[in-house]
């Protein structure tokens, strides 16, 4: 169908006064229009014109539709009960993991309601993506499908296609996600995928696998040994500790018996180099205190002699807190009776000291060996040291760095803490706003708890 705007277009150019407005056609938008008009021949041009434009606009055919998605399978799981989801407008952070983590443990599925906020959570913040995993169900992996979360989409093995289409930040989240599902698939993936990835790849894989190392790992060793011929030497030395980490390791044996040997020559593929003092310090610092005591039979006694006599104590004492290997921290102890070895020898005695010398460094040392959340009586014996050192502060720099560090930490306390006292009403603005604060969450992760349990 012709139209009578480019006739109009060229009659605007010209300027009514020197050309006639044009004949409308005979189709029924150019008799509309034919009807149209106005005091002058410039208005009946304009207001010809706007009709047409409108007419065209209108009558633009629809673009065909897309189709339809594949609905959501069905889920098995339950959703988390109504009591308990209530809170997920309102939870962030370490709530949010605490909410996610219960959710889990209890068997249960994020409510559909909230899947969409949870996934945009998620993609600005990786922390949440791994404990989201294990409580989207199958209508959340579906949405995530749709909503651009590719990691979370494939949270069980991927395929070939699906792995290579992903970037290397989604690949290290599928990867995570992977190993905290379905562990036996995230090894069999690295085994198939790890030489064909970059480099800033193969180093984000190797973090993965070290910051979840487990025992079934030793099954990765193999490939492990490959790496550490990897043209990366980054990425040389996360294969080197991860295979340090793994008790019954080749590369942990090997260091063991360079342990008593001197003349064991330099070797980089194991990180031996420069000479003998250097290499022994790095065995005694880098090489699994398993496989030391068990090349030396004298046991602990016998290892320590040996590292004081080459003045390389500290060297295994760091070893030691690495592979946080007790028996030997204690050991240790007498030798070198520092807070971090105190803490890995006998956490409950040196939290209990700590809090009877209200020394913030020596409690923050033994919480790091202890269990989460933590008992009901240690939770009201932080929190009472707390409040104690907050009771006059008026301004954050006030409150000292170590007291600050252990208040951020407050989210292990028990929620079953029995609260001390509330501060005196006569107490800065500051610390009753850091308390309140403090009391209110401890309150949102009791009810969460109760909601959870209650409606088990």
């Amino acid at each position: 169908m012709v139209s009578d705007l480019p006739a109009l277009l060229s009659a605007a150019l010209i300027g009514t006064e020197r050309a006639p407005l044009p004949t409308p056609g005979p189709d029924a938008a150019g008799q509309a229009a034919a009807r149209v008009t106005r005091d002058d021949p410039a208005g009946t041009l304009l207001a010809r014109a706007a009709l047409l434009t409108l007419a065209a606009t209108a009558g633009r055919q629809p673009d065909a539709p897309a189709p339809a998605p594949t609905p959501a399978p069905s889920d098995p799981r339950p959703e988390a009960p109504a009591r308990a989801a209530r809170h997920l407008p309102h939870l962030g952070g370490p709530l949010l993991h605490e909410w996610l983590t219960l959710c889990h443990a209890h068997g249960s599925r994020v409510p559909a309601l909230y899947l969409p906020r949870l996934l945009s959570l998620a993609r600005q913040d990786r922390s949440l993506r791994v404990p989201l995993a294990r409580v989207l169900g199958e209508r959340g992996r579906w949405l995530a499908h749709h909503a651009d979360s590719p990691a979370l989409a494939h949270a069980d093995a991927p395929d070939e296609p699906t792995w290579a289409a992903l970037s290397d930040t989604d690949r290290d989240t599928l990867y995570r996600v992977l190993r905290a599902l379905n562990p036996d698939a995230a090894r069999t993936l690295l085994r198939a995928q790890f030489d064909t990835e970059r480099a800033a790849s193969r180093k984000r894989l190797l973090n993965a696998v070290l910051d979840t190392l487990s025992d079934d790992d030793h099954t990765l060793e193999p490939l492990l040994e490959g790496v550490l011929d990897d043209r990366s030497p980054d990425v040389q030395t996360l294969a080197r500790q991860v295979l340090q980490r793994l008790p019954r390791s080749a590369l942990n044996a090997r260091l063991a018996e360079a342990l008593h040997d001197p003349g064991t020559p330099p070797n980089s593929r194991d990180g031996l180099s420069g000479g003998p003092q250097a290499r022994l310090g790095h065995v005694l610092r880098h090489a699994h205190p398993d496989a030391l005591l068990h090349a030396t039979p004298g046991g602990p006694p016998a290892l320590i002699t040996l590292a004081r006599d080459h003045h390389l104590l500290d060297d295994l004492v760091a070893g030691t807190l690495t592979h946080r290997h007790q028996p030997l921290a204690q050991a240790l102890l007498p030798h070198a009776p520092t807070p971090a070895l105190r803490a890995l020898a006998d956490p409950h005695r040196t939290l209990q000291s700590g809090l009877h010398d209200r020394d913030p460094d020596l409690i923050l040392a033994a919480l790091a060996h202890h269990p989460t959340p933590w008992t009901p009586d240690d939770s009201h014996a932080i929190l009472s040291l707390l409040q104690d050192s907050l009771r006059h502060v008026d301004h954050p720099y006030q409150w000292p760095q170590r007291w600050r560090t252990l208040h951020d930490r407050a989210w292990h306390l028990h929620p079953d803490t029995t609260p001390p006292a509330p501060l005196p009403p006569d107490a800065p603005h500051h610390a009753q706003s850091v308390w309140h604060d403090l009391m209110s969450t401890l309150d949102t992760r009791r009810q969460i708890q109760h909601d959870f349990k209650e409606h088990a």
